[in-house]
């Protein structure tokens, strides 16, 4: 008996597509960053040719930030790249219709992960149960990681059939000092600084067997399960132009420019968000005016407090406020050294790092 598929197209259902699965396999660590880099740099000198020069190229206080991002989720895309064959591992993985995309997807046997790539160069991170501060400001790090855990696990879902556990990862790079604060029963969304991220992943334990996570891998790796067209963008040429461009950089440091503390960096697409770091010159530092205002009360009110003890007593309660006065005159007299002191040393110090965070609207 013959074969009665013989000469029928094949099932569109059930064909493979390996020029997708090609394209997003090859899709590389801070793509999605580096494109809007070039982009905004593009207008930028557009708008103002002194940024280029024949050999030199200045980056614009917009797409500095930029800049920063995607040489952070190089950085650590290259890391993850040497986790092993066991491990699955996809960069700027698109996610819905090209409006926001996954910094790092890890499959493997200490589980399903997706990693969110921040780059706070010499800042001082924080970690708290419900918010991460970087340089005591508040960014939305933890609620966009917890975001891109929900996503990946939800399309992973519906594509295998099961519920597939999925531990949102914010990775820091460059930090001068880091502090998770959180006992580790209520971290939902872990905080690892990049430099020991890989090991950190191989020593997590996957609640999934073997079978489980290769079925996992096969749905991570179908475009479909990601993106309506994941071939949308030329990506070899993005990451060229970017190369081509940090080699023109004159210098690893923020533009001058860059103290316009509105302009905050985005995701490709009209909806998307990232964290931008800027460098605040001292002149214009948040908090500085409220901290010498907030020491020139502690100031007067001991002052005042002194002149009234000074003052010849009308009543036997006004009395007691010499004797008050000189038991704590001591303390008092520490006490404004101290506020004086933590006065002019932030002041003088280098000046933090903020972060100007746009909302994420899916």
């Amino acid at each position: 008996m013959g074969d009665d598929t013989a000469g029928l197209p094949p099932d569109p259902a059930t064909r493979v597509d390996f020029a997708g699965i090609s394209a997003l396999s090859s899709r590389p660590a801070g793509y999605a960053v580096a494109l809007k880099c070039l982009q905004v740099q593009a207008a930028a000198v557009e708008g103002e040719p002194a940024l280029r020069s024949q050999k030199q190229e200045i980056l614009h206080a917009d797409a500095w930030s930029w800049y920063q991002g995607a040489l952070g989720e190089i950085e650590v895309g290259a890391m993850l790249d040497g986790l092993g064959p066991e491990w699955f591992v996809r960069h700027s993985v698109p996610i819905g219709a090209a409006t926001k995309d996954v910094d790092h997807l890890v499959i493997g046997p200490g589980g399903v992960f997706a990693i969110n790539t921040k780059h706070h160069a010499d800042a001082s991170v924080w970690v708290g149960d419900h918010v991460l501060r970087v340089n005591n400001a508040n960014t939305p790090h933890l609620r966009a990681a917890r975001s891109d855990g929900l996503d990946v696990a939800r399309r992973l879902a519906a594509k295998t059939g099961f519920p597939v556990p999925v531990t949102p990862v914010v990775a820091i790079l460059n930090a001068r000092s880091f502090k998770d604060a959180r006992p580790s029963i209520t971290r939902e969304v872990a905080v690892i600084q990049a430099s020991a991220l890989i090991a950190w992943l191989r020593a997590q334990h996957s609640p999934l067997g073997a079978t489980k996570t290769d079925l996992i891998a096969l749905a991570a790796e179908e475009p479909g399960t990601w993106h309506v067209d994941p071939r949308a963008a030329d990506t070899l040429r993005v990451m060229q132009r970017f190369e081509r461009l940090v080699a023109r950089v004159e210098a690893l440091r923020p533009p001058a420019a860059s103290t316009a503390s509105g302009a905050a960096r985005r995701k490709p697409g009209p909806t998307t968000t990232r964290t931008k770091t800027t460098t605040r010159p001292r002149s214009v530092r948040p908090g500085l005016f409220r901290l010498w205002l907030a020491t020139a009360f502690v100031i007067g009110a001991i002052l005042i407090f002194r002149g009234i003890a000074n003052q010849p007593c009308a009543t036997p309660l006004a009395c007691l406020i010499p004797a008050y006065y000189l038991a704590w005159k001591p303390l008092l007299i520490v006490g404004a050294v101290a506020v004086v002191g933590r006065a002019v040393f932030l002041t003088f110090t280098k000046p933090k790092r903020t972060t100007a965070s746009k909302r994420t609207s899916r």
